[in-house]
């Protein structure tokens, strides 16, 4: 790609294009004194990616969708459609606080919140960032005559997501649709219902396909967008930092709630040591993440984990610097 051909691919630049190539530009503004060239055949090639991209500027159908799990198997549901779009929320919105979120002031919050009690990295909290910020911008840049689609399962972090998304969009007359996963795939699928997925993120790519192009979706009416667009804006209010999503609604719950089943969950490993010994933290978490009723993520897991040790309730040995690098136990005095 010659210097015409460069400047003629960044004329053709969207302006979310252009601000994604500026954060690149930002994110790695720290490295490039040494790597220039390498730096800048990667903004080449990132054109040049661009530019053989079809034109989506108009696409019929906008999907909203919570997490880049979820996100990434509708984009590949949809990869060879152009008439639909994907908005991924990477957010896991059932934990952390929610207290003006819809502001910057409160966006940056909750984003410190992560930062400081998530075991995240540089690279990674820059990321939930600037992906958030841009869906933030996609949602808001929606063109009337877009139909929108969201997709959510009977979690509280994909129910607080909805209700979310339907307050930005409380100003907008487009037309919206709502897949519930968990619903569509009961509708589907014969089988027992613990194993129906209990996030959108756990469907394969023939499943939401199938949710998608079989099961009848109906156009919220203006009184139900209303009604979650309220409760969306009471969520902003909310002091709480961890939700509970039950007989369709989605109730504040106390930051230890999980803590409990931690224990006993460590309890019966224990039990079947023989010795009670040490064990990887990572495989405590992978235990208590399958046997959870609500759907929780790891990272919440790893975080009251360490408030146990912290409340002197757990052992550990090892690094705290995440789960692969430590191992717990229970004191001596909880065992029995």
């Amino acid at each position: 790609m010659d210097i015409n051909q460069l400047k003629k691919a960044i004329s053709n630049l969207s302006e979310q294009e252009v601000k994604s190539l500026l954060h690149l530009i930002m994110i790695r503004s720290e490295h490039i004194d040494e790597d220039f060239p390498e730096f800048m055949q990667s903004l080449k090639n990132a054109l040049i990616k661009r530019e053989k991209t079809p034109n989506m500027k108009n696409p019929e159908t906008i999907h909203i969708v919570f997490g880049a799990s979820a996100a990434g198997g509708l984009k590949h549901a949809f990869k060879d459609q152009q008439t639909e779009e994907i908005i991924e929320l990477p957010d896991y919105f059932a934990e952390g606080p929610l207290k003006h979120y819809h502001t910057p002031e409160g966006f940056e919050q909750r984003y410190q919140w992560f930062k400081e009690n998530y075991q995240w990295d540089s690279e990674h909290a820059e990321w939930y960032k600037f992906k958030m910020k841009e869906a933030f911008e996609k949602i808001q840049s929606i063109n009337p005559e877009q139909r929108v689609v969201i997709w959510t399962s009977s979690n509280a972090s994909e129910q607080t997501g909805l209700r979310l998304v339907l307050y930005l969009l409380k100003e907008k007359t487009n037309a919206v649709y709502k897949i519930n996963t968990y619903e569509a795939y009961h509708k589907l699928y014969k089988g027992k219902e613990e194993d129906f997925p209990r996030h959108t993120g756990e469907l394969n790519i023939e499943q939401l396909r199938a949710c998608y192009e079989l099961v009848k979706m109906k156009e919220l009416t203006v009184e139900m967008r209303h009604s979650l667009a309220k409760e969306g804006e009471q969520l902003f209010t909310s002091e709480s930092i961890l939700r509970t999503y039950k007989n369709g609604q989605i109730l504040s719950a106390e930051s230890n709630r999980d803590d409990e089943f931690i224990i006993e969950k460590l309890k019966e490993i224990h039990e079947t040591q023989g010795k009670k010994d040490f064990l990887k933290a990572a495989r405590l978490i992978g235990e208590v993440l399958g046997h959870m009723q609500q759907h929780t993520s790891y990272e919440w897991l790893e975080y009251r984990l360490r408030q146990l040790i912290a409340e002197g309730k757990v052992e550990y040995q090892g690094e705290l610097r995440g789960m692969r690098y430590y191992e717990v136990k229970l004191k001596e005095a909880l065992v029995g």
